[in-house]
């Protein structure tokens, strides 16, 4: 079976995996020139640590995680507003949980296949024909290759998905926010492994990463839905945070190469079907639940195994609909929870950040995180069981 996957994130590159597991050596193409560097923290718990688990990269996944203790919030006249410790956090959940950067995680990856699988960089699809029993796809360079399936890992603005399914509008759902991520040189100095400042509709955060840098997390409020471009989205970010704690407007005043930087509507992705003939979607693809939810990461790495393994196991047509119908029940929970959390992230009121202020802190100690933790967390899916 020759399988060709779309992306070399983590969806991509951990269904790369999981497909050698099963002796399906697939093609892996990425539009960018090399590994790219940006991106925040993902989480890995739950489904994304037992398929971290069982591809044998949890130790390395461990390594590389970030070293995340004290949180704390403060309000625009740097004054403490609530702090909980994010190790009581990760004890509730039995250990098993860790933040780590994309980035790390993705090199992680490109490590458990070096030697056993390369990635065509700098290469994208440009247009797939339907031909005898397989789809004839031709790419950026201007080869032309046969495949069985091509997966769509390349994220919730998916090439792939705009080619084969429509257009972007169909399928995002924007929830009424912007979000902007990227790293600093070189870190302020800091108290906690996370300092967020909070006001109605805005929130701005910065985290230490372990190696003397740091990395943004800034989100507010916005019905706008259009892109915004490069050149504009530091003149953006400074109309609505430059008049904030030093902390955070410090960050807008030096220079931000946004082509390693996130920037854009937080937005989530419904497909009503998975697949379309030969094209599958895989991560954020087929079910962007957005960052708030904290858990499209480990849903993405579930979702790969579970294609891997149903691929391995049954016809392509067969397969596909089995994946889908294991996964989705998941990622439709998960939207509607991420849904639920926007408001709470990025509070519509000062009542709103008081009753925060008093909450989230009982919430993340013992007894009361066990509680915190079976609610926020997803369930564990059933990753070995192809039954029809």
């Amino acid at each position: 079976m020759r399988v060709l996957i779309s992306g070399a994130g983590p969806a991509g590159l951990t269904l790369a995996a999981c497909l050698l597991r099963q002796g399906i050596t697939p093609v892996v193409v990425e539009k960018a020139e090399a590994v790219r560097e940006a991106g925040y923290a993902v989480g890995i718990h739950v489904n994304g640590w037992n398929v971290a688990e069982r591809l044998g990269i949890i130790e390395s996944l461990r390594a590389n995680a970030l070293d995340l203790g004290r949180s704390e919030y403060r309000n625009l006249h740097d004054t403490p507003l609530f702090r909980y410790d994010y190790k009581h956090f990760s004890a509730a959940a039995d250990g098993k949980m860790l933040a780590i950067m994309r980035d790390a995680l993705v090199r992680v990856l490109h490590e458990h296949l070096d030697g056993r699988l390369g990635v065509r960089f700098a290469t994208q699809i440009d247009a797939m024909t339907e031909a005898d029993n397989c789809l004839s796809v031709r790419f950026s360079n201007g080869e032309v290759e046969d495949f069985d399936l091509v997966v769509a890992a390349d994220g919730y603005r998916s090439r792939v998905r705009h080619l084969w399914f429509g257009p972007h509008e169909m399928f995002l759902r924007p929830l009424g926010y912007r979000a902007a991520a990227w790293r600093l040189p070189e870190g302020p100095a800091m108290d906690s492994s996370f300092v967020g400042f909070m006001d109605v509709d805005r929130q701005a955060g910065l985290y230490r990463v372990g190696d003397g840098t740091a990395a943004t997390l800034f989100c507010w409020r916005d019905e706008e839905t259009g892109r915004v471009a490069a050149e504009d989205r530091q003149r953006n970010l400074q109309d609505i945070f430059g008049s904030w704690p030093s902390m955070i407007s410090a960050t807008l005043d030096q220079e931000i190469e946004w082509n390693n930087c996130f920037f854009d509507t937080i937005a989530q992705v419904e497909v009503p079907d998975w697949s379309r003939g030969r094209v599958v979607l895989l991560g954020d693809a087929a079910h962007c639940m957005t960052f708030l939810s904290g858990q499209g990461t480990s849903t993405a790495m579930a979702g790969a195994y579970i294609l891997a393994e149903e691929l391995a196991a049954k016809p392509v047509s067969e397969a596909l609909a089995s994946y889908e119908a294991r996964l989705k029940p998941l990622t439709l929970a998960l939207q509607a929870q991420s849904k639920k959390i926007g408001g709470h992230y990025v509070p519509r009121s000062r009542l709103g950040i008081l009753v925060q202020s008093w909450l989230i802190p009982i919430m993340m100690r013992p007894p009361f995180v066990r509680l915190a933790v079976k609610k926020m967390l997803a369930k564990a899916l059933p990753l070995d069981d192809t039954a029809s």
